[in-house]
């Protein structure tokens, strides 16, 4: 990782700059997840409040300290907040998960990530399995995980929200 400012950059594509988060970036991701239709497929649909993005930067600073991973800042080409995108999960499977803002769906981002993503775990896993989930209904998402190399394995419930499971065959 090579540091731009106080950020550690995680990964670049053509388009995108995956990097750590600072405490400053709580506005910018609140903008993500406060817009119910970015939000829609996300924690039941329901927007979050500053509170809580506040409570979510903060672990995403101390998971990215801790254990070198976690759901990073995803920023554009001017650097400009467009979402995150990383792994939840432990040590033992990670889970792949991207969020976009609304008005950047559509342009092939969550596909770029996502992908980039794979590799970033291959390079990285510690024999680490690698997973990801869609809510059932969020077609997008499924799509990117296909084309990312993931393969259906099932559904699941995930926090009450019925989910297609995946598996990378890495």
């Amino acid at each position: 990782m090579r540091s731009v400012d106080l950020r550690d950059v995680v990964l670049t594509t053509p388009r995108l700059t995956l990097t750590s988060w600072l405490p400053g970036d709580v506005g910018p991701l609140l903008e993500v997840h406060s817009n119910p239709e970015t939000m829609r497929f996300v924690r039941h649909g329901r927007p979050e409040s500053r509170a809580e993005t506040e409570q979510l930067v903060g672990c995403y600073i101390a998971e990215h300290a801790a254990r070198g991973w976690t759901k990073w800042r995803l920023a554009d080409a001017e650097g400009s907040v467009v979402g995150r995108a990383g792994f939840g999960g432990d040590d033992a499977v990670r889970q792949l998960a991207f969020v976009i803002r609304r008005s950047h769906t559509g342009r092939g981002l969550a596909t770029e990530i996502a992908e980039a993503l794979v590799g970033w775990h291959l390079s990285h896993a510690d024999g680490a399995q690698l997973r990801a989930i869609a809510a059932v209904g969020n077609d997008a998402s499924v799509r990117v995980l296909q084309k990312a190399g993931f393969v259906e394995d099932g559904t699941e419930d995930f926090d009450g929200i019925a989910c297609h499971s995946f598996v990378h065959p890495s």
